[in-house]
C-alpha cells in the first residue's frame, strides 16, 4: 500500500506501519538501525494456478549521525530478498544505496533511490492490483541508480525535486519537481517530470553472427530512444477515519527520431476507512485513456480493487484484496516493424490475493 508524501499526517489508522528496528548503535550523536520486512503472499489469476511467493521482502541498515546542532549525515543500504517458487534459487539484490545531508535548508541525498514521483505517488491505496492510472514509472520502474534528490519541508508545505545522472547514457535521464501542501482537511500535491532512456529494451531478435555458419544464431536485444513526459495532480480529503483521494496523470511516451507517440490520461479515485484502531478497508478505481498515432486502436484500461488489512500489532499485518481488470493498454514492444507499439488486452479478469508481513 503506497502512502502519499504530504506536509501533514493523515489519520494514523490509515497507514499504520510502526516498526521497531534493531538498534546496532545508539549514542547522543549517532543511531544505526537494522530493519526489514518478511513478506509472503498468495495470488490467484484467472486461468492460472495459485502462486505462493515472497513478494518484495527486504532488509537493510540505516544510519544517522549528528555533525553539528543543525547538520546531520544519513545513509541507507537495502537489499531485496526473494526465492523461486520451486525453492531452487535464492537471490539478494540491492534495492537502495544512498547517503545524504540534512540541514535547516533541506535534505540532499545521492545514490540509488526511489524517485520523487514514487515517494509522492497518488490516490492509489492497493497492495496488489491498482495503479494503472499512475503513469510516472513507465521507463524508470520508479527508481534511479544515480539520483540526486532534494526535499525541503516548511511549516505547511513540501518541495521535492530530483535529477538522475545519465552517465554517458548508461542510465536514464530524469528530472522531476513536486510541491505538496495542506489546507484544513485537504491535502494536495502537483508536479511532473521528464524521463528519457536512450537504450530502452523493446524486445529481441535472432541474428546470425557469422554467415558462414548459418546454423549458429543468438538473441540480440532491440533498443530504442524513448522519452516519457508526465504531469500529476492529487487532492485528498480526510475526515475522521475516512480518506478520499483523486489523482490525474497526463503522459506522453515518445520514440525519439520518429513520429511514434502514446498520449495517455490516467484517472485514479480511491478511498480508505479505518474500521478498527488496527484495521483499514480500502477501495479504488483506475482508468487509463491512451491514444497512439501508430495504431488504429486506443487504450482504455480499467481497474477496480477492494481489500482490507489488519494489523495484529506494530510489527505484523495481513491483508486480503480482490482486483478486476478490463480493456486495452498501449505500450512499446517488439512487433518487427518501425513503430514497436503493441496492445495488451485484458477481458474482464478477476484476481485475488492474500498477503502477510512481519516487520523489524
Amino acid at each position: 500500500m503506497k502512502k502519499t508524501l504530504l506536509a501533514v499526517a493523515v489519520p494514523a489508522v490509515i497507514f499504520c506501519n510502526a516498526v521497531s528496528a534493531v538498534e546496532l548503535l545508539k549514542t547522543d550523536e549517532a543511531t544505526v538501525d537494522f530493519y526489514g520486512q518478511l513478506r509472503t503472499q498468495i495470488e490467484k489469476y484467472e486461468d492460472k494456478d495459485v502462486t505462493l511467493n515472497a513478494g518484495s521482502s527486504r532488509a537493510g541498515i540505516k544510519a544517522d549521525y549528528a555533525l553539528t546542532d543543525t547538520v546531520d549525515v544519513f545513509g541507507k543500504v537495502e537489499f531485496g530478498l526473494n526465492y523461486k517458487a520451486d525453492g531452487s534459487d535464492y537471490t539478494m539484490k540491492n534495492r537502495l544505496h544512498y547517503i545524504g545531508v540534512d540541514t535547516d535548508f533541506g535534505k540532499v541525498s545521492i545514490g540509488r533511490q526511489w524517485i520523487v514521483s514514487d515517494d509522492i505517488y497518488g490516490a492509489e491505496y492497493s497492495y496488489f492490483f491498482g495503479g494503472n492510472g499512475i503513469l510516472h514509472a513507465t521507463l524508470s520502474g520508479a527508481r534511479h541508480d544515480s539520483l540526486i534528490k532534494y526535499n525541503y519541508e516548511g511549516e505547511n508545505f513540501l518541495l521535492a525535486a530530483n535529477y538522475g545522472l545519465a552517465e554517458d547514457d548508461s542510465n536514464q535521464e530524469l528530472a522531476e519537481l513536486f510541491v505538496s501542501s495542506s489546507v484544513g482537511h485537504f491535502n494536495f500535491h502537483f508536479g511532473g517530470g521528464v524521463n528519457r532512456d536512450k537504450s530502452f529494451s523493446i524486445g529481441t531478435k535472432t541474428v546470425t553472427p557469422n554467415p558462414a555458419i548459418p546454423e549458429f544464431t543468438k538473441e540480440e536485444k532491440i533498443t530504442a530512444d524513448i522519452e516519457n513526459t508526465f504531469f500529476e495532480g492529487t487532492l485528498e480529503y480526510t475526515v475522521g477515519s475516512v480518506l478520499l483521494g483523486f489523482t490525474y496523470y497526463n503522459s506522453e511516451l515518445e520514440k525519439k527520431g520518429s513520429n511514434v507517440t502514446i498520449d495517455g490520461d490516467g484517472f485514479s479515485f480511491g478511498a480508505t476507512y479505518g474500521w478498527a484502531d488496527n484495521a483499514t478497508a480500502y477501495t479504488g478505481v483506475g482508468y487509463a485513456a491512451q491514444e497512439s498515432n501508430a495504431l488504429g486502436a486506443d487504450g482504455d484500461g480499467k481497474t477496480f480493487y477492494l481489500g482490507t488489512d489488519y494489523n495484529f500489532n506494530s510489527w505484523s499485518r495481513i491483508y486480503v484484496e480482490y482486483g478486476y481488470e478490463d480493456g486495452d493498454t498501449l505500450g512499446y514492444t517488439n512487433k518487427a516493424n518501425d513503430s514497436f507499439v503493441g496492445v495488451k488486452s485484458t477481458d474482464s479478469e478477476s484476481k485475488f490475493a492474500i498477503g502477510a508481513r512481519v516487520y523489524w
